[in-house]
């Protein structure tokens, strides 16, 4: 087990907050018995109504060396990240809070719109937009990386720089979860389902892969238009 994942899932286990291993760290740690090198985040499930088990931990992780950063929509925490002060040489720690919808679990998801480098500008409006975008999201990992704060994505002035989606899964697969003793951390009991739910033929590594594009478990709309969506069938 990675010393930094396991240093945090201790502080979990001693606050007793349920959680599981999730995404890329769950799909590297049972399929290859390792972390993925090319992913840079430690990825942790946990339902919201564990939030408050959670912030009481926050001190000791300042205390360890991280920056916390929070991330709401309308009005709700959906993600917490703890940004390593020395974070070349660590993992970020992205702990997403979901909540239930139907037979659904759902979180947000997001990503920045910005004009790919070598896509060539055709007028100086979309040069002075591409401009922007990439001096928002200069700003956002500064603030990631040095300032504890909490970012509301539906608002501005964030909202017209960022793509927002759902992370949309059937919630049987959160509702039991297994402590396993060689990882010693908790993982979805039909994990093997969940991974195929999420990445297909999981246990074949893919090149290229786009998380916002090629994941299972992502929908393409903002939770709000989908839960209403839901609710009128």
């Amino acid at each position: 087990m990675d010393s930094q994942l396991q240093e945090i899932l201790t502080l979990f286990h001693e606050h007793k907050i349920t959680y599981w291993l999730d995404s890329g760290t769950l799909l590297g740690l049972m399929r290859d018995e390792r972390l993925l090198e090319n992913d840079m985040d430690l990825d942790i499930g946990i339902w919201s109504d564990e939030e408050e088990k959670l912030k009481d931990l926050l001190p000791l992780i300042k205390e360890e060396g991280y920056t916390i950063y929070s991330a709401s929509y309308r009005g709700q925490v959906f993600k917490y990240n703890f940004i390593p002060h020395h974070h070349q040489y660590q993992r970020k720690v992205d702990i997403n809070l979901f909540r239930e919808a139907g037979r659904n679990a759902w979180c947000p998801m997001y990503y920045f719109i910005f004009t790919s480098n070598h896509e060539k500008s055709e007028s100086r409006g979309r040069k002075a937009s591409g401009t922007l975008r990439s001096v928002f999201r200069y700003c956002w990992v500064w603030l990631n990386k040095n300032i504890s704060v909490r970012v509301a994505i539906s608002s501005f002035p964030w909202r017209p720089f960022l793509n927002i989606g759902t992370w949309w899964i059937p919630a049987k697969f959160f509702k039991k979860v297994v402590y396993h003793g060689g990882l010693k951390a908790y993982i979805p009991l039909n994990w093997e389902s969940y991974l195929e739910f999420r990445y297909g033929t999981w246990r074949n590594k893919t090149d290229n892969w786009v998380f916002y594009r090629d994941d299972g478990g992502i929908v393409d709309m903002e939770p709000s238009a989908l839960i209403d969506q839901q609710e009128e069938f």
